[in-house]
């Protein structure tokens, strides 16, 4: 499925994936077990030392649906000229771009699965550069997401 341009593309082949996106989901799923998906608790940094650099680690809230990131990766805050941990989703987009990522984030929130996405950076000018993501549900309860936890890749 194609999208505007500067949009998100949803990408179904898990597989084809850049690095290190199929490690994290990789961790993933060992951790989910036979659960539909981990709990936070089940997610530690330090077992991941090589991911850390590309990973988020967000909270869901609902009522207004947004993420705020606890964890923000080195390698992102490189790319993305800005270090996020602390704020929130709807601190840091607005307008199309904010509706665009709230709709990614209630895919994901439906699917209770991995989500993979592309795109390219052109919001901070930088259409050049493509990348690519992968969002995981976490779950104090096995039904409600309560945090994400997400891993960048960038050409």
């Amino acid at each position: 499925m194609l999208v505007a341009e500067g949009g998100l593309t949803p990408l179904e082949d898990l597989d084809a994936l850049w690095q290190p996106l199929p490690s994290l989901i990789a961790y993933w799923e060992r951790k989910r077990s036979a659960r539909l998906m981990p709990a936070p608790r089940d997610i530690d940094p330090v077992e991941i030392p090589r991911l850390m650099p590309w990973l988020t680690i967000a909270d869901v809230t609902y009522d207004p649906l947004d993420f705020r990131y606890r964890l923000v990766g080195t390698r992102i805050v490189e790319m993305g000229g800005i270090d996020r941990t602390g704020g929130s989703l709807r601190e840091g987009h607005e307008g199309e771009r904010l509706e665009e990522r709230l709709a990614a984030l209630r895919d994901l929130l439906a699917k209770k699965g991995p989500v993979a996405l592309a795109g390219r950076l052109d919001w901070l000018g930088r259409g050049y550069r493509k990348f690519q993501c992968v969002h995981l549900p976490l779950s104090d309860d096995d039904e409600t997401v309560t945090r994400l936890v997400a891993a960048y890749a960038f050409d």
